[in-house]
């Protein structure tokens, strides 16, 4: 749970999923059997092996090699992991919420999901409470485990996280960011999935409360950090993490001690947690009122959100 965690990690410091195969867009998929098959004949050897071969079953591989990026992407969905385990999605054009499964993840004793982000292949990457990253699939809830070392250069052993599209080519980038430092502000930095190697950007520029991140699909970072009495919605330079615009806004809850967010179709949505078991749904449209309204309640403490960059922007 971060309540824990944001203090465990200062302590030890000194210093938005596309293709359809993968559960952006569930759909059963029926095979032609084609036209019955002919007889060969008693001169034909092994015919018996051939017909009465089990068929190889129609299996969405839950981690593809070979991403189809947006090309595929018909209805997405925002991604959320709770500290019970459960994966789910929510659908923001009806506030849908819908179980995938309970994951199964190889984590320590005793660790829970911290936060997550999913990639344009379905793909979600969780971190645990511990430290620990795994690979976790939006249409089955399977889980693998990940080459990621903890804390690499000093960087917090838990932080936010999110993608966000690259500026100067068609791929995307998963960014991270830690807790504050004791009287300081976030680290931000970024993970390459090739090696799992985390590289530190810098720290934000002004503290913003131990932010979670979304991305989008027109390459922006924004940083969410529920602060007393008013939380932070800041976008971030992704090359310096300084911050260039800063919104306040009042969720109307003064102890927020799980937290998740995503953008989708223009707003964002924030599930925060003020008691474990509940979290309440608020919807922001960038320009409107501060005073965001809750739209929708989920019976779970939900301390994750991913959403593919493909997902629509307004």
């Amino acid at each position: 749970m971060r309540k824990w965690f944001l203090l465990f990690a200062a302590s030890i410091l000194t210093v938005v999923a596309c293709g359809a195969r993968t559960g952006l867009r569930v759909d059963e998929r029926h095979a032609d059997a084609g036209p019955d098959p002919v007889d060969a004949g008693p001169d034909v050897e092994d015919a018996a092996d051939v017909f009465d071969a089990p068929e190889e079953p129609d299996v969405i591989d839950p981690f593809p090699d070979v991403a189809n990026d947006c090309i595929d992407a018909g209805i997405t969905y925002i991604y959320l992991i709770s500290s019970e385990n459960e994966l789910l999605r929510f659908y923001p054009p009806d506030l849908s919420v819908t179980t995938i499964g309970t994951i199964n993840c190889p984590a320590s004793s005793g660790a829970n999901p911290f936060s997550m982000a999913v990639d344009r292949q379905g793909v979600a990457h969780v971190l645990f409470s511990n430290g620990e990253l795994f690979r976790v699939s939006t249409l089955t809830a399977s889980c693998k485990s990940t080459g990621f070392v903890s804390q690499q250069g000093g960087f917090p052993l838990t932080f936010g996280m999110g993608f966000s599209s690259n500026k100067d080519d068609p791929g995307e980038t998963l960014f991270v960011a830690g807790a504050d430092t004791a009287g300081g502000s976030s680290a931000i930095g970024s993970i390459d999935l090739t090696t799992f190697t985390l590289s530190t950007i810098g720290l934000v520029s002004a503290p913003i409360g131990n932010p979670e991140l979304t991305g989008t699909g027109d390459s922006r970072l924004f940083g969410f950090g529920p602060t007393a009495p008013n939380a932070h919605l800041a976008e971030i330079d992704k090359a310096t993490a300084a911050i260039t615009n800063d919104v306040l806004l009042n969720l109307d809850q003064s102890n927020i001690d799980a937290w998740a967010f995503a953008f989708w179709g223009g707003d964002f949505y924030f599930f925060t947690s003020e008691s474990q078991g509940t979290s309440i749904v608020h919807r922001y449209t960038p320009g409107g009122t501060k005073t965001p309204p809750a739209v929708a309640v989920i019976d779970l403490t939900i301390v994750g959100a991913g959403v593919s960059t493909c997902a629509p922007s307004e």
